[in-house]
C-alpha cells in the first residue's frame, strides 16, 4: 500500500477499488461480482477511497458516480482493502452513511481485531464484515455480544454445515474457529465485526503460542456464494431474527435457548484468566450477565474474561 493510499488505510480508510478490481482478487470474488451485476459509487468520506453498493440497495435511478454519486444512506458498503471494517463503519456511521443494518465489506484487512484486541491479517476470498445494529435496551444489555453470536451461528448452520459458539463469539464448525466476532458499543448502535474463513484458514503457528483453537474454513451448501452472497444472507437473516427474537423470549429464555449452540456444554475444558492462572473446569452454561458458568471441582464460578479450550 504505497503512498496516499496507504496512508488512507492507516487514518482509517481504505484503499480504492473498482467491481474489476474486486474480481481480479479472487475466484470467489469474481463469481460474485458475475452474479451481482452493476454497482454504483458511493460517495464517501475521506480518507475512503471509491466504494460501491449493489445497484438493487439504492434504487434504480441512482446516479453512479462523480459528484453526483449517493450521498443518501446505504445498506451495504463495499470497500477497498483497509485495516478494518470497523474503522470504516465508524467513520460511516459519523458521516451519516451508514445507518441500522447498514453494513461495511471488504475483501481484505491489514489489522483486524480479535478475542483481546488482537490484531491480525486476512487475504482476499474470506468474508470480512462490520454490520451497523440497533442498541439493545434494559436487561439485554450485557448479553448483546451472545445473543449476536447466537444469530450468526445459527444463520451460518442454515447455509451450511452446523456452526457453535465459543464463548463468548467465536464461530467453530468441529471444535475448528471458521469465524470470530466483535462487538463494539458506539453512540445510537452497535457494530458487530466478522471475519468468516471461506478461502484461507491460518496455520496452527499462525494462532496464538497457546490455548489456540485450530481453524478451519466455513463452506457454504451453495457453493457459487462468495463473500458477498454469503453476507447478503447471513445479514438478511440475522436482520429478520434479530428483533423478533427479542420480543419473543425474555433474557432468561435466551439463556436456555443460547446452551443450544454453546460449545463443549457439559465438557471438561481448561481455563486461562490473565497470563497465569489456569485451572480446568466443566461448561455449563451462561450467566446473567453474560459471562460463562463452569463447575470448578464441584463449585460454580462465572468467568467473565478469559479464554477456554476443551482439554
Amino acid at each position: 500500500m504505497p503512498g496516499s493510499e496507504g496512508a488512507a488505510c492507516a487514518a482509517g480508510g481504505a484503499e480504492p477499488v473498482t467491481p474489476e478490481g474486486l474480481s481480479a482478487l479472487h475466484p470467489l470474488w469474481a463469481a460474485d461480482m458475475a452474479a451481482l451485476g452493476c454497482l454504483r459509487e458511493v460517495a464517501a468520506p475521506a480518507p475512503l477511497g471509491r466504494c460501491w453498493t449493489p445497484a438493487a440497495e439504492t434504487g434504480a435511478h441512482a446516479p453512479t458516480s462523480g459528484a453526483d454519486a449517493i450521498a443518501a444512506p446505504c445498506r451495504l458498503v463495499l470497500c477497498g482493502p483497509c485495516r478494518s471494517t470497523m474503522d470504516v463503519a465508524r467513520g460511516l456511521v459519523e458521516a451519516g452513511t451508514l445507518v441500522p443494518w447498514s453494513s461495511v465489506l471488504t475483501p481484505m484487512q491489514t489489522a483486524g481485531r480479535g478475542q483481546l484486541r488482537r490484531e491480525w491479517v486476512s487475504r482476499p476470498g474470506n468474508m470480512l464484515a462490520t454490520l451497523v445494529c440497533p442498541p439493545a435496551a434494559g436487561l439485554w444489555n450485557d448479553l448483546r455480544p451472545l445473543v449476536l453470536g447466537y444469530l450468526f451461528a445459527e444463520a451460518m448452520s442454515e447455509l451450511g454445515p452446523a456452526v457453535s459458539v465459543k464463548w463468548p463469539n467465536d464461530l467453530l464448525c468441529d471444535d475448528h474457529k471458521v469465524a470470530g466476532m466483535l462487538i463494539e458499543e458506539r453512540p445510537g448502535c452497535i457494530l458487530a465485526g466478522i471475519g468468516v474463513n471461506m478461502a484461507f484458514a491460518p496455520a496452527a503457528e499462525q494462532m496464538r503460542a497457546d490455548f489456540k483453537v485450530s481453524a478451519g474454513e466455513f463452506h457454504p451448501s451453495n457453493g457459487a456464494l462468495g463473500p458477498l452472497g454469503l453476507w447478503r444472507a447471513l445479514v438478511n437473516r440475522v436482520k429478520t431474527s434479530y428483533s423478533s427474537f427479542l420480543e419473543a423470549f425474555s433474557p432468561n429464555d435466551f439463556l436456555t435457548i443460547f446452551r443450544s449452540r454453546l460449545a463443549w456444554q457439559g465438557r471438561r475444558v481448561l481455563v486461562r484468566e490473565g497470563a497465569n492462572v489456569r485451572y480446568e473446569a466443566v461448561v455449563k452454561g451462561v450467566s446473567a450477565e453474560g459471562g460463562l458458568v463452569l463447575d470448578h471441582a464441584g463449585r460454580e464460578v462465572v468467568l467473565l474474561a478469559g479464554d477456554v479450550i476443551p482439554v
